[in-house]
């Protein structure tokens, strides 16, 4: 089957509201739907894939490009039913900026390109648009359906780089009405101060670290009035921040707590919209 067919067949899938477990998307994104629920959990930078012909044209080596991605964060979304994951590395073209300033030519004061500017912008911008086309159609057959939808924009962060002390859990509200989701968000960062992780020290935070200004977040509350996106940034503490191998420990006990957590504030939301007939919990 060709690569047009296959992306048609997924995405009528989707628009028929069928069940699927992970399927990747043209190598642009990892998508799976377990149960039919108006709750969506993103890892746009889990992915570190990167093309084979730019790769001598980039200054930056594998390694040193892993260090701005957020690895394993779909991991950590393993027990969540809807997810939707980028496969491809944020210096290829970064999913949490727009089009335009997807491919910039320097991202986090580092030069990405040898020669200067991106050397295939138009490839990396379609691919950029098609994963937009993609939680598009997801989204909007979810709220179609369900009146509403619950998104969970997860990252994580280099703390290393941060001369103060920082906290494990960081909600980013830039991009929402604070004052009408208050008790929502205050449940949630309750419920993420009970987290317990082998030899840290839970801090939760809003807008410390980062305040939830990314692209994607914006896209989807200008994109779908009825959709909540809440950006949920989370230390490194479980990996090693330069070559991604996990402190298996911590992550073990983090891919089951922070889901559970996710549930919890899944259902308090829940309670805030009516039911509709199989809008059950996760």
């Amino acid at each position: 089957m060709s690569e047009a067919k296959q992306t048609d067949r997924l995405l009528q899938q989707i628009r028929q509201g069928q069940t699927f477990s992970d399927t990747d998307y043209r190598g642009i994104a990892r998508i799976r739907v377990r149960r039919d629920l108006p709750l969506v959990c993103v890892a746009l930078h889990d992915g570190s894939a990167f093309p084979s012909d730019l790769e001598p044209l980039c200054r930056l080596s594998p390694a040193e490009r892993l260090f701005e991605e957020d690895p394993h964060t779909a991991g950590l979304l393993e027990g969540m039913p809807v997810l939707l994951a980028g496969r491809e590395s944020r210096y290829f073209y970064d999913l949490n900026r727009s089009p335009a300033k997807a491919v910039d030519p320097v991202a986090f004061g580092r030069k990405i390109w040898r020669q200067g500017a991106h050397p295939d912008p138009a490839r990396a911008q379609a691919r950029h648009r098609a994963f937009y086309r993609l939680a598009e159609v997801l989204i909007d057959r979810l709220v179609r359906r369900h009146g509403h939808c619950l998104v969970i924009d997860l990252h994580a962060y280099n703390a290393s780089k941060i001369d103060r002390p920082t906290p494990l859990f960081n909600l980013g509200t830039a991009a929402i009405d604070e004052r009408r989701h208050r008790p929502l968000l205050d449940f949630l960062l309750r419920r993420l101060q009970q987290i317990d992780l082998p030899g840290t020290t839970t801090r939760v935070a809003e807008n410390d670290v980062f305040q939830g200004r990314g692209h994607f977040v914006n896209w989807l509350g200008r994109r779908f009035p009825d959709v909540l996106p809440l950006c949920l940034e989370v230390k490194k503490i479980y990996c090693d921040e330069h070559s991604g191998v996990l402190n298996r420990n911590v992550y073990d006990a983090l891919a089951v707590q922070l889901p559970a957590a996710l549930h919890d504030l899944y259902r308090r939301y829940r309670q805030q919209h009516r039911k509709r007939p199989g809008d059950n919990g996760p």
